[in-house]
């Protein structure tokens, strides 16, 4: 690890990611439309959620802010998070946007977004997750590997 690059090297912040995923979906969708065929119960399965991905955000934002630590991928991380929602998760965050993403998916009733969520979750393991896991193993050491041992990347 290089001081002065204290931080995962990650080329982008992960929104991007999602963003595109979900424009590819719905570009999908105009050319090619695909529906879950659900008689109106995806709605609210939709609402509820995106009320759980909200709310796994916010627990993962959360301890951030106690610690006044940024939560980007860009800056430096002083300490692993073992509690709360990361007790469960070494990734809530990732996990409540992507369940967002369906929800979007489901109550827009576009399975292309679904669809691109594959993708997406392939291409965040690589791109992102295991660039921030590196790092948090070259920074942490035996820490780190305890918690990945205990907690799964995603739930």
């Amino acid at each position: 690890m290089n001081d002065q690059q204290d931080n995962a090297g990650i080329i982008t912040h992960p929104p991007v990611f999602y963003i595109i995923a979900m424009v590819i979906g719905l570009g999908l969708d105009y050319i090619f439309p695909l529906s879950f065929g659900l008689a109106g119960i995806e709605k609210i399965a939709a609402i509820v959620l995106f009320i759980l991905g909200s709310i796994i955000i916010v627990l993962g934002f959360r301890l951030f802010a106690s610690n006044k630590q940024s939560p980007s991928v860009h800056a430096s991380v002083s300490k692993i998070y073992q509690s709360g929602i990361y007790a469960y998760s070494r990734n809530p965050i990732y996990l409540g946007v992507a369940i967002m993403m369906l929800a979007v998916g489901l109550y827009l009733d576009k399975l292309w977004i679904l669809i691109m969520m594959i993708p997406l979750i392939i291409i965040l393991n690589r791109a992102v997750i295991e660039k921030e896991e590196a790092y948090l193993e070259a920074k942490f050491g035996d820490e780190y590997l305890n918690y990945k041992n205990k907690v799964r990347r995603w739930i």
